[in-house]
């Protein structure tokens, strides 16, 4: 199964995954759902060269944190996390996936640097989110948009994948990084890259 889907029809897709978990709760008295779980595979965040160069002009750098990885190929620089867990369906964007490493951004002329850890996709919101410095909460770091597609393979292994060629800083994302990197560089809507992820499936 394929689906493609742009700009405007985001809001109705994640629309369909909420009353998907409405659907999900209020028939808590009928036959056992299965659960989905997700155990293994990818995510990648591409972010263009000239976003790359923009940002190491204001002496700002973002390395991976083990075990995550980086390469740069086709004027990207690109970042590469294991998909640890969750339970994220495409289908009808339920769910969370769950992504290892972290994400280290660095201001050199300030001497500041920020870790993010616990990198999720909350297919409810949109939304990739992980825990800033000093907090214990998921927070939206960006949100999917522009040309977005999902698609699954039944395998084996079953396989579930989703990709967008967008991803929008959020507010809340900018003001932290700005505050704790001690920059105005980081702008609330800023396209930052794309984001893709594939990620294995099992269901009980």
């Amino acid at each position: 199964m394929h689906i493609t889907f742009g700009r405007k029809s985001r809001l109705t897709a994640l629309g369909a995954g909420l009353i998907t978990a409405a659907a999900v709760a209020v028939s808590a008295s009928g036959p056992a759902l299965a659960d989905t779980a997700d155990t293994g595979g990818t995510a990648a965040i591409s972010t263009p060269r000239a976003i790359v160069v923009g940002l190491a002009k204001s002496t700002i750098i973002m390395l991976p944190g083990n075990p995550a990885s980086s390469s740069y190929a086709k004027g990207a620089d690109t970042v590469t996390l294991p998909v640890t867990g969750g339970n994220g369906e495409v289908g009808n964007f339920f769910g969370t996936v769950n992504f290892g490493g972290r994400l280290i951004i660095i201001n050199s002329k300030a001497g500041k640097t920020v870790t993010i850890t616990s990198l999720k996709l909350n297919f409810f919101t949109g939304a990739l989110t992980g825990v800033l410095p000093g907090g214990t909460t998921q927070t939206a770091l960006a949100y999917t948009g522009g040309n977005m597609s999902a698609s699954s393979d039944p395998g084996p292994p079953a396989t579930e994948t989703f990709s967008c060629d967008e991803l929008h800083l959020s507010g809340k994302a900018a003001k932290a990084l700005n505050t704790d990197l001690n920059t105005t560089v980081f702008i609330r809507g800023t396209n930052i890259g794309a984001f893709t992820t594939t990620f294995d499936v099992t269901v009980s």
